[in-house]
């Protein structure tokens, strides 16, 4: 049974991440995202509780909306994705993300679950 609070959708939205004190921000696919947090596959090795300066893309609307999240987990070993680059499996909660645009978010993941169990 599914412990999460919010419902999740399995791909379709992009992130720009940071991670807070490190220069550089890169932009990747986001994995797994729901109201509360969000599944990376980021090429860095970070610490659980490092934060995260997050710009979130969803398709419908290019302009980003920002959130602070902070790392809950990562796979300890790297996998490799379709272009043979190591990555590795990243969980990350929001910890501010503002009422509005966590709404949106919440609205846009439960309309695509919506639509891909209608289409099953």
């Amino acid at each position: 049974m599914d412990k999460r609070r919010y419902r999740r959708l399995k791909n379709g939205v992009r992130v720009i991440y940071k991670v807070m004190g490190a220069p550089g921000e890169s932009i990747l696919p986001a994995y797994d995202i729901g109201g509360g947090g969000i599944r990376l596959q980021l090429s860095d090795k970070v610490k659980t509780g490092e934060l995260l300066e997050l710009g979130l893309i969803l398709p419908e609307d290019p302009q980003p909306f920002f959130a602070l999240a902070k790392i809950v987990w990562q796979s300890e070993e790297s996998q490799k994705n379709a272009d043979g680059k190591d990555f590795f499996e990243t969980g990350v909660q929001f910890l501010k993300l503002d009422i509005q645009n966590r709404m949106r978010l919440i609205k846009y993941v439960y309309s695509k679950v919506k639509e891909r169990e209608n289409e099953e």
